[in-house]
């Protein structure tokens, strides 16, 4: 797998990965987005730290051999001054259960390193079994479990739990090798 920046020259392959219901299930609601909003939300955002010099930020995912697009991996900036960072993911369909997501996370976990992150998190739905467990086996470990309510929701039952994982960089460097 070959990563790069995302930019605008993408934006073809994020729409048709964020058009994608079954790549949205556990994402949004279970939306898929419209064009109109890849352009005005998700590019922007997936831009939004390119120029970081400590290669934080967003990464596109592209087959090494063939070049075709397999989605995106993010760890950002969840705070100032920097110890914590974010990590998602989104991948397209064919790209699942490939080894692709596990490559993915090391890599952004070993950028979180390289920055001297203290502290990397991920939240996820707790339905998403498999993100659960790509989670665990990058060594992100269950911190919480949180029940939030959808306020945009017309549905009485809005509730929905989420989970949040959490991996401890400063305190891995404190063990013996």
């Amino acid at each position: 797998m070959a990563l790069t920046r995302t930019n605008w020259p993408d934006v073809d392959d994020v729409v048709a990965l964020n058009a994608d219901s079954e790549v949205m299930r556990y994402v949004d609601h279970g939306r898929s987005m419209t064009p109109a909003r890849v352009l005005a939300e998700e590019m922007p955002r997936l831009m939004a730290h390119n120029r970081r010099a400590d290669r934080l930020g967003s990464w596109l995912a592209r087959d090494r051999g063939t070049s075709s697009f397999l989605g995106w991996f993010m760890i950002t900036p969840v705070d100032e001054p920097l110890r914590t960072v974010e990590l998602a993911y989104r991948l397209r369909r064919r790209a699942w259960g490939r080894g692709y997501d596990l490559e993915g996370m090391l890599c952004m976990i070993e950028m979180a390193r390289a920055a001297q992150v203290s502290i990397v998190i991920a939240t996820m739905m707790a339905v998403d079994v498999a993100s659960r467990r790509l989670m665990e086996k990058a060594g992100l470990h269950l911190v919480q479990t949180l029940i939030s309510e959808n306020t945009g929701s017309t549905t009485a039952a809005a509730a929905r739990r989420e989970v949040d994982y959490a991996l401890d960089l400063a305190m891995e460097a404190k063990l013996p090798a």
